[in-house]
């Protein structure tokens, strides 16, 4: 057989008869040998990954905002006793149109084991709230309180009980309920929410009388409401009885801020405004000389001024005084003694004192202060007599890991660091997405370092020159994020932007954190630190276009940017008065800081003044402005811009552009979102937003336009703007 298969050749170059009877067989065997081993490879072949959409950044499975969870790194939330903890999730649901949060709970035993969450509830929201938020553990360890909502629902406060897995409403309250405070063991809870007026779509008809204009603002005007603007609500509720109000005086006004209830539940204390503050409250010098500013910013008597003081209600008989008859710029945080009569807090004391030297020193400092309750008298003490409750004792720690390639997973560590495993994968989907690298970039403005997060396409090829979108506000380089920056989908779509070819820019951090303080005060730049701030910013985006370009990364002439909330001014100057030419423009629900913003939002004067050149815009501070600002100097826009408002509320900020360029026959977009919010909560929303840019500069930077039949009015208008802009260049 061996000799068969040597194949011997005879001296005239052939071979027997067997011998190609045998090779023919080997050959046939090696066909068939080879076709299964094809198809094994065919079929183990990876799939082909799809690109980015705005869908996938949409419906991204996120935690829960876990800022305000207390103690150690832990994004989960653990009960008393550490035996068990829950998390939770968020996701946005396009089909549904709806934020869906599930609440899922581990045995802490179990956690290195891999265990499979047991999903305790689930609550979605149509509204820009979390259906499930602000979850606490009451002391039985069984009991979890949280604030909840279902679609065209308000939000309440819920409890749910591990041991019969039953859900409970606790509050049957007609308005938005912002916040909670419950005790321990759930006999008394407090709640801040929206006074009617807040929640009223439309406002009752005024009286046919005369309206004294004095405080409100333009907006509230506009659409017909007269009324001085009404704070929020507090109310407090036994756990067998109803809510009942805390009546707090019309001389105060309540905003957001701390609500805090007493360990026994009788003593309740939170934030309000003054409405008319005392004038002596100007002698005090906050960092900065920041309450003089504010005293010297007021327009009329009915002006709300952001200086705080804390009110303290006593259950008992529903009374209501000031816990510290002195200001706060922001509200302090409180700590309770344990038996729930007396309150820790930083603060201004009265300057009901005689001697000289120390009303100076209550001026300009604040004291570490005890107030018993419900008498009110305070004590000068230390920060080391402050009742700070242990550190919960626990076994292991839930974090969560990211950087700006990784997407978010939950992992398990025991204390000591020598333990560590995978709890869960919040985007298992996202292996079968073709995400694209985010490379860190560094370079210089004004000789300072600054870092960006540069966004590439998935299939980017070194050597090639890619169209740019700048995108601001920001830049987080240990931070995965689909739209450039924690999710800010109102301004930012990096990588479905990406997706379509298309370099994203995300900027900027400093390179050194130390120099944070060397921008503002650096009078080189500005005769303000609001000024120094804004050009120094400018030469951050040209750097980065300079840098880029040497690079051999981008192409110069297709570069767009992005302005979003107090970048819409930073970038508004940057098209009035930069030497580079942008290619196409967003600005979205931001400040302008132009004239018309100036007269219509007075109360935000004092910040426009300090980004103009330090002077209000009348007499020769005038010709501060025409040389500033960029509502002055829209003649030397030579940008295709589009501007967005979300909500009707910002229409006004983003007028100014939109009148200016379209006398000057320029191209501009202006779209409403008209229920949108700043930081675009709803899913739809969302993709109304994001998509906008996504269309925006794929049309503008590449000529290209998506054929959905849906979008045909939208390209129709902007080759409109297109002809406009030839015609313009050739002037």
């Amino acid at each position: 057989m061996t000799s068969l298969h040597s194949a011997e050749v005879t001296k005239s170059g052939s071979v027997t008869r067997v011998q190609e009877f045998f090779l023919f067989l080997r050959v046939i065997g090696l066909f068939f040998l080879l076709v299964p081993a094809l198809s094994s490879q065919e079929a183990f072949k990876p799939q082909q990954k799809r690109p980015i959409t705005v869908a996938d950044a949409v419906e991204m499975t996120r935690l829960e905002d876990t800022s305000f969870i207390s103690g150690n790194s832990s994004v989960a939330h653990f009960s008393p006793d550490g035996t068990k903890f829950v998390v939770v999730l968020r996701k946005g649901n396009i089909k549904r149109k709806t934020n869906d949060f599930s609440l899922l709970l581990y045995k802490t035993a179990d956690a290195f084991h891999s265990p499979r969450p047991e999903l305790l509830l689930k609550m979605s929201s149509t509204s820009i709230r979390d259906a499930i938020s602000m979850i606490r553990w009451l002391a039985d360890n069984e009991t979890l309180v949280f604030l909840g909502e279902n679609p065209s629902e308000k939000p309440q406060v819920y409890t749910f009980s591990l041991k019969s897995r039953g859900l409970k409403r606790v509050t049957d309250h007609p308005n938005t309920i912002y916040d909670y405070a419950i005790t321990d063991d759930g006999r008394a809870l407090a709640f801040r929410a929206a006074s009617p007026s807040m929640e009223a779509l439309y406002p009752e008809q005024s009286p046919l009388k005369d309206v004294v204009i004095d405080g409100q603002d333009l907006f509230s005007l506009i659409r017909g409401d007269y009324s001085e603007p009404e704070g929020q609500q507090v109310f407090w509720q036994a756990s067998d009885g109803p809510a009942r109000r805390i009546p707090v005086g019309v001389e105060y006004f309540v905003p957001w801020g701390t609500l805090s209830i007493s360990p026994d539940g009788q003593y309740v204390i939170f934030p309000a405004i003054p409405r008319t503050p005392p004038a002596e409250w100007a002698s005090y010098r906050e960092k900065y000389d920041r309450m003089q500013q504010i005293f010297a910013a007021r327009l009329n008597k009915h002006q709300i001024l952001p200086i705080l003081q804390y009110i303290f209600a006593d259950t008992r008989d529903m009374s209501v005084s000031t816990l510290v008859s002195a200001p706060m710029i922001s509200a302090e945080p409180l700590y309770w003694a344990e038996d729930g009569k007396s309150v820790f807090l930083s603060s201004h004391l009265p300057l009901d004192v005689s001697d000289r030297a120390e009303r100076e020193a209550r001026e300009q400092n604040q004291y570490p202060l005890q107030v018993r309750l419900p008498s009110r008298e305070y004590r000068k003490v230390t920060r080391d007599e402050f009742p700070v409750a242990p550190a919960q004792q626990l076994p292991i720690n839930i974090i969560q890991e990211q950087d700006v390639n990784s997407p978010p997973k939950l992992y398990v560590s025991d204390m000591n660091k020598k333990q560590r495993e995978l709890l869960l994968d919040l985007n298992p989907q996202f292996s079968d997405l073709a995400l694209g690298p985010v490379r860190i970039v560094e370079w210089d403005a004004d000789g300072i370092g600054v870092t960006g997060g540069l966004y590439l396409p998935p299939e980017y090829e070194p050597g090639r020159r890619y169209p740019l979108v700048i995108q601001t506000h920001g830049f987080h380089p240990k931070e995965f994020s689909m739209d450039g920056l924690s999710e800010w989908t109102s301004g930012f779509a990096a990588r479905p932007l990406a997706a379509k070819g298309i370099l994203v820019l995300q900027l900027q951090a400093f390179r050194n954190q130390q120099d944070h303080d060397i921008v503002p005060n650096n009078k080189k730049l500005g005769a303000t630190a609001q000024e120094s701030v804004k050009n120094w910013t400018e030469h951050v985006y040209e750097g980065a276009i300079e840098f880029l370009d040497k690079e051999g990364i981008v192409d110069r002439n297709r570069v767009g940017i992005i302005g979003f909330s107090y970048t819409v001014c930073v970038v508004g100057y940057t098209l009035t008065h930069s030497q580079y030419r942008f290619a196409a423009a967003s600005l979205i629900d931001g400040v302008s800081c132009g004239y018309f913003e100036e007269i219509e939002n007075p109360y935000a004067a004092a910040d426009f003044n300090a980004n103009n050149g330090n002077a209000a815009p009348f007499g020769e501070g005038l010709k501060v402005w025409m040389k500033n600002s960029p509502g002055f100097n829209l003649d030397k826009v030579q940008t295709p811009v589009r501007l967005v408002a979300l909500g009707n509320f910002s229409i006004s900020s983003q007028w100014e552009w939109y009148v200016g360029l379209t006398f000057q026959k320029k191209p501009v977009d202006f779209v409403v979102i008209p229920h949108g919010t700043h930081l675009g909560g709803m899913v739809s929303e969302r993709m109304l937003e994001q998509q906008g840019l996504v269309d925006w500069f794929s049309f503008w930077l590449q000529g290209e336009e998506d054929p959905d039949p849906a979008k045909a009015e939208q390209y129709a208008r902007w080759r409109e703007l297109r002809r406009l802009q030839h015609r313009s260049e050739q002037k």
